[in-house]
């Protein structure tokens, strides 16, 4: 079993050097060349460790598209390329960890329900309980509910989320409450 490897922080979160001051932030379009420039090398080390070309290439788009968040926060050409490489390790392993957590769910539910008959009336209640949860979530606001599938079905953690949805941790922590609450409440009437 491998070993949690630390994720790279923030370039901007990194003090420079003592002695050098602090060099001007690479454009945006900068980044995006350094980016074209070593794309297949990130694809390589994605696919190195998810052993899927076809995500590979998806999860490297992804990745092109999350630059505008880093660009003013790296200093040099080499930093830039150390933090795209760091990206991609973190994007495959995030990826293997979702793909982990959605197999072990199917894995689970097929034994859960393998050769399991349900009798009519259980098949009754269950469509009704069904269309409560569905009626629950689609009261839900969009970010409530955003956060709510990120969550439970693809697996991030509160920090991932935030990252991905672009708001504070805290913000999604009231959204997970918010949603949880209304999902009782409802359930708990219907």
């Amino acid at each position: 079993m491998r070993w949690f490897k630390p994720r790279l922080l923030a370039p901007s979160c990194v003090e420079p050097d003592a002695g050098q001051g602090e060099a001007a932030a690479i454009t945006q379009e900068e980044l995006a060349r350094i980016f074209v420039q070593i794309r297949p090398s990130l694809e390589r080390v994605i696919e190195r460790k998810t052993g899927n070309h076809q995500v590979a290439q998806d999860l490297a788009q992804e990745m092109f598209f999350r630059l505008q968040r880093v660009a003013h926060s790296l200093s040099k050409e080499e930093e830039a390329r150390r933090y795209l490489m760091r990206m991609a390790t973190n994007a495959a392993i995030d990826h293997l960890r979702v793909e982990g957590n959605r197999l072990q769910l199917l894995a689970g539910a097929i034994v859960l329900f393998d050769g399991h008959v349900v009798d009519p009336e259980t098949q009754a209640l269950m469509q009704e309980r069904f269309q409560s949860i569905d009626s629950a979530l689609s009261d839900l606001p969009p970010r409530c509910r955003d956060v709510l599938y990120l969550s439970r079905i693809e697996g991030l953690t509160h920090t991932e989320i935030a990252d991905k949805l672009g708001v504070s941790r805290s913000l999604v922590e009231k959204y997970a409450v918010r949603a949880f609450l209304h999902c009782k409440r409802k359930l708990a009437q219907g």
